[in-house]
């Protein structure tokens, strides 16, 4: 539908544009095992940081899976780093990605200290 917007570019390319285009979109559906669907996902955590999206603070994002059915939600809850780390992104590849380790250390401090006053 838009190889009128192309035109000249060398359809090696087509991939990694149907993925930035794909990481743009409000909602994302993928496959669990695919790397292609895997890095759209991360381009979307990067996104979600920069333009503070629904989610971005929690590292959550409206992205899901077709198949398998048990997997659909992975990307709407966080979730830690943990083996096997092939068939999915983690929030850790994008969030605070732009912040220096103390400025996170200072903000965990007046966080622990604002919950203690409560």
């Amino acid at each position: 539908d838009f190889m009128d917007q192309i035109k000249g570019i060398n359809s090696n390319y087509f991939g990694m544009i149907d993925q930035l285009i794909a990481s743009r979109g409000r909602v994302f559906f993928g496959t669990w095992w695919s790397t292609l669907s895997g890095y759209i996902n991360r381009m979307r955590g990067y996104s979600s940081q920069r333009n503070k999206l629904d989610g971005y603070l929690d590292g959550t994002l409206q992205s899901y899976y077709f198949v398998p059915d048990e997997k659909k939600y992975q990307m709407t809850v966080y979730k830690p780093v943990k083996l096997p780390i092939y068939m999915r992104e983690f929030p850790a590849a994008w969030r605070d990605i732009d912040r220096n380790i103390e400025e996170i250390h200072d903000e965990d401090v007046r966080q622990k200290q604002h919950q203690q006053q409560d």
